[in-house]
């Protein structure tokens, strides 16, 4: 008994410190948990509120902040908006119309900004400027072009159709007569009286004059966009100034730039595969150029010492109506990006700006035309893209020449005062 061996206290001291010992640092443990002081929210486990972390509030503030400032911005032009429709209602209403007025009616030309579509220009007609012609009870009637050209050969056919009318060149006229002769509209051959014998109580005949017949300014012009002003005054002095049929050198000209392009065509088919142009008829080239205007005759077959021609409803023609210009604020580049962000959150202010100018239009604030106001929305090309610019003046765009003017031409014209 006395030869049999005990584990000694010393051996399990050794053994327990063999084993690895961890010292917890009270500085560096997890602090508790916050909870609530209620046992029933406690019991279901709901976290208690605390204040998000340094990087989550720095990102709410700027969203906040971003969204915040473009909802005041939108408030803010519906309230400028509905402030001006109230403004031209009111004079409206005061006014009172008979069934057989016709309202004022503008001309309205809208050009694609370059490089650019037409929607683009389009946003600004309907978003500031179509609300408060449409409150104010004023027809319009738009004209766009998807071709440089096609706003300058319009304007250019239509003064020398009436120039052609007024020198008794009306083969035109005739031929509709001719057709008119096949096909009859309905509306012509039956009257609503020899049918219904209710329709004898009601006058036969109601005359339909214009709201502004006999007045020496009514209607106007409004041009979206400087390449729109430009091609509307070139138009002008070439329907004014130009002859009235195609010169034989334009009819030359045109053939080159047909079979010009036939080549083109030929050499890189693939390039004018899906070309929607090719379906549309070419453009007219000018019948006279800006150095021809001084030697030109003004209108032979107009009467133009007249303060001013108008139509058979005493209205003007369109050539002699006050006109203005509407610029597209369109920046491009990166070092414009600090502009068009502010320009973004601040909408209001170029709604108050339009919305100020056409309520001019309406009220019909007109002054003579000035040589200033050749460079209407002229600030709009200092924005048009460089390559664009280039590669206008290599194939003689019209948007990038100079517009020149006759003399005899701007005197006759007028302008909105829109300050």
């Amino acid at each position: 008994m006395s030869n049999e061996s005990k584990p000694s206290s010393n051996t399990s001291l050794n053994s327990d410190a063999s084993l690895p010992t961890t010292k917890v640092d009270a500085s560096k443990s997890k602090p508790p948990k916050r909870q609530w002081k209620n046992p029933a929210l406690r019991m279901m486990g709901i976290p208690k509120p605390k204040l998000p972390s340094r990087n989550w509030l720095i990102f709410w503030s700027v969203v906040i902040g971003l969204g915040s400032s473009y909802a005041y911005d939108r408030y803010e032009q519906k309230q400028i908006r509905k402030k001006y429709m109230k403004l031209v209602e009111s004079d409206t209403k005061s006014s009172s119309y008979s069934l057989n007025l016709k309202p004022r009616k503008l001309t309205i030309y809208i050009a694609p900004p370059p490089n650019d579509f037409l929607e683009e220009s389009l946003k600004i007609f309907r978003k500031f400027v179509k609300p408060i012609l449409n409150s104010s009870c004023i027809d319009f009637e738009i004209f766009s072009e998807s071709r440089q050209g096609d706003i300058r050969s319009s304007v250019a056919e239509k003064i020398r159709e009436l120039r052609r009318e007024k020198g008794g060149l009306i083969q035109k006229e005739n031929k509709v007569e001719e057709n008119d002769s096949e096909y009859k509209a309905r509306s012509d051959v039956y009257k609503p009286s020899d049918l219904l014998g209710l329709y004898k109580i009601f006058p036969k005949k109601v005359d339909i004059n214009s709201e502004e017949s006999g007045a020496d300014i009514a209607g106007g012009i409004i041009c979206i966009g400087r390449g729109a002003y430009k091609e509307y005054l070139t138009g002008l002095h070439e329907g004014l100034l130009g002859p009235l049929e195609k010169p034989e050198e334009v009819k030359l000209k045109e053939i080159e730039l047909k079979e010009k392009k036939q080549k083109l065509k030929e050499e890189n088919p693939t390039e004018f595969d899906d070309d929607d142009d090719e379906k549309l008829k070419p453009v007219p080239i000018r019948y006279i150029s800006s150095k021809e205007y001084s030697n030109a005759e003004l209108a032979p077959e107009l009467n133009l010492n007249n303060s001013s021609l108008k139509d058979s409803n005493g209205v003007p023609y369109f050539f002699e109506q006050p006109i203005y210009v509407f610029s597209i604020p369109r920046l491009i580049g990166f070092k414009n990006m600090p502009t068009k962000i502010y320009n973004f959150f601040t909408k209001r202010y170029l709604t108050q700006d339009l919305s100020e100018k056409t309520l001019a239009i309406v009220d019909k604030d007109i002054r003579n035309f000035e040589f200033k106001d050749t460079l209407m929305a002229k600030e709009e090309e200092l924005h048009w893209p460089k390559s664009w610019v280039e590669m206008g003046i290599e194939r003689q765009s019209e948007w990038v020449q100079d517009l020149d003017y006759d003399d005899r031409v701007i005197k006759r014209l007028k302008v909105f005062n829109c300050k």
